[in-house]
């Protein structure tokens, strides 16, 4: 059955979160140095997303303290959207992954490749050596660069749609 633009819910994806979609919704976010992270499965027409911050959570010494924001890490996030997909009865095999984000925020002329302004390459580097340790690489991707992007996710059909912001990041 098509579905009216009414009927389509729509979800803003905060920094740290991840959105898993069992029903078809719109989710929109903005990414700078941060990169976003898609599942989506043809056959069960179900995606997910994530919004990740850093590229790793440092561990705490103290190992009370809550897990929070889970997705806030790219090493994180990955195993997470992948478990929330399997739990929909998806398989591995079945899942189309998508990149994007990761500006560097200034030019690469004022940015060395050891500074700290550098998390948007990071961010890249560390999706895609996660993805790869689950075997899920990447069907296309939008990254790095030194502009945001604002981003349409589909979780019904898995489309991505990105918009290029044309001032540069400072």
């Amino acid at each position: 059955m098509p579905l009216n633009n009414s009927d389509i819910r729509r979800v803003f994806l905060h920094t740290g979160d991840a959105y898993i979609g069992v029903t078809p919704t719109l989710v929109s976010t903005v990414l700078g140095s941060c990169v976003a992270i898609s599942m989506f499965c043809p056959r069960t027409r179900q995606g997910a997303i994530c919004h990740a911050f850093l590229p790793s959570r440092v561990k705490s010494p103290d190992s009370r303290e809550p897990y929070l924001q889970i997705c806030r890490y790219v090493d994180t996030s990955v195993p997470h959207l992948l478990k929330s997909m399997n739990r929909l009865g998806v398989k591995k095999s079945e899942i189309e992954v998508k990149l994007f984000g990761g500006a560097t925020g200034l030019t690469y002329s004022q940015v060395r490749p050891s500074c700290a302004l550098g998390i948007g390459n990071r961010n890249v580097e560390a999706a895609l050596e996660h993805l790869k340790a689950h075997g899920l690489p990447p069907r296309s991707m939008d990254v790095g660069g030194n502009v945001g992007r604002k981003l349409l996710f589909s979780t019904y059909t898995g489309d991505v749609w990105i918009k290029r912001l044309e001032k540069k990041m400072l």
